[in-house]
């Protein structure tokens, strides 16, 4: 994880699929109570069911902490992908990196 004025940036990058089920799990550890987290899936190309469903779960381990979370996209076809997975109604996403950098610091979120 890289911090960028007290964020945590988690970058993936690639197709994302069954068989990356495990290194995109590690990246999205929740260890706790801490800043606000930015999940850049600008460069990311594929994702799976697989994958969802490790974003769902990173979701409830960083609500349970009290974390704040963004996605950040760039694809309009992984967007499409977010929002039938309903994703779109769980987490903020946005499609450009200081508006989401922006909602992670305000501090009323």
């Amino acid at each position: 994880m890289l911090t960028q004025s007290s964020i945590n940036i988690i970058k993936l990058i690639g197709e994302l699929d069954i068989g990356r089920r495990e290194e995109v799990r590690q990246a999205l550890q929740i260890e706790g109570p801490g800043p606000g987290i930015l999940v850049d899936f600008v460069e990311v190309s594929y994702t799976d069911s697989t994958i969802i469903a490790e974003v769902l779960r990173f979701y409830n381990d960083a609500h349970a902490a009290e974390r704040r979370i963004a996605i950040l996209i760039g694809s309009p076809r992984f967007e499409r992908i977010l929002q039938y997975a309903g994703l779109s109604d769980v987490f903020p996403i946005f499609k450009d990196r200081a508006e989401a950098l922006s909602y992670l610091t305000k501090e009323d979120a």
